[in-house]
């Protein structure tokens, strides 16, 4: 679960990552307007967490996207990546999408067996930063040693245990220990995204590790300034989201999930492409137009490249977040 809205606590992050949640839905889930298929056509459900990374699936389900590749598709809105995970895995959605160490983390420690169905949102520069306030000395990665940084909240994966819990933090400790420095002299300390910019204000915390659109929102209300590109070096291009059925939906029903992934695929080139996803932005994830103008938006892949997201496994292990190695390439074919 990609990027997450400062208006309410993060998903998926985590990458998320990720990891957008949105002021605008009810509690529990919705469906997306416009996102079922014509009658007849096989049935498939898709949990999100509306935000950037989910937006080319919503906004596929919305156009008809599926429906002109034969599925009949429902996409239902959740507010944590809990709540999506607990209706994959008692049947109420088919498919859920969000942040890779999660969902890696779920199956890795035998809590779900889980088949990756498509990949969703990859970093580009600046889609996730560490940020400090103008004039308080930090900035570079080097002078974080001994500071404070929030961090949104952790979902599947505990944190307290002095080892990275989310994808923000995988990737952050990752590329700091590409600099030389070591991430346990840096405090972590997770809260509400809603939160970061305030704390980060009143001199609660140091620094903020953030996603988009609190990047932005810090910069434009804080003069915030970057202390470092969290997907850069040794996590430049990392993959930060993805799609996940269980591995018993997936032997059961490979032809509708090729059927999706083929919908998918059109729905990200669209949303890469065409120029309209940022005006679609507030209306999808509750995102103010001038956020959604000015936000640093990630890639949206077309292919699933097993080997790029092995990288975020292997990270994972080499952090300590996992203690086995995982095989992506099981989760795909398996």
């Amino acid at each position: 679960m990609w990027p997450a809205l400062a208006a309410t606590s993060t998903a998926v992050r985590r990458i998320s990552l990720g990891f957008l949640a949105v002021t605008l839905l009810a509690a529990g889930c919705t469906s997306a307007s416009g996102s079922s298929a014509a009658d007849g056509g096989p049935s498939i459900t898709v949990a999100v967490i509306p935000g950037t990374d989910t937006a080319p699936v919503m906004i596929a389900a919305r156009d008809g996207v599926f429906r002109d590749h034969g599925l009949n598709v429902t996409v239902k809105t959740y507010r944590s990546l809990q709540s999506e995970v607990q209706a994959l895995k008692n049947g109420s959605v088919d498919i859920a999408a969000g942040d890779y160490a999660d969902f890696l983390y779920e199956d890795a420690v035998g809590k779900a067996s889980l088949h990756l169905v498509a990949d969703g949102y990859d970093a580009t520069p600046n889609v996730m930063e560490v940020l400090s306030r103008p004039g308080s000395g930090i900035t570079t990665p080097q002078k974080l040693a001994h500071k404070v940084v929030a961090t949104p909240e952790p979902q599947l994966i505990t944190s307290g245990t002095g080892l990275p819990y989310s994808t923000e933090t995988l990737a952050t400790e990752s590329v700091l220990n590409s600099d030389g420095i070591t991430p346990t002299d840096v405090t972590w300390r997770p809260m509400p995204e809603q939160n970061m910019i305030k704390a980060l204000s009143s001199g609660q915390v140091d620094a903020i590790l953030a996603t988009e659109p609190t990047i932005i929102q810090a910069e434009s209300q804080l003069g915030a300034v970057e202390v470092m590109d969290s997907c850069s070096g040794p996590t430049a291009g990392l993959p930060l989201s993805g799609y996940f059925s269980l591995a018993a939906y997936a032997g059961a029903h490979n032809a509708q999930l090729r059927q999706f992934r083929a919908a998918l695929a059109s729905a990200q080139a669209n949303a890469s492409s065409d120029g309209s996803l940022q005006a679609t932005l507030p209306h999808l994830t509750g995102m103010s137009p001038q956020d959604a103008s000015l936000v640093t938006i990630g890639s949206y892949p077309t292919s699933l490249s097993v080997g790029q997201v092995q990288r975020v496994a292997d990270l994972m292990l080499d952090s300590g977040m996992i203690s086995t190695s995982l095989n992506v390439n099981k989760l795909v074919s398996g």
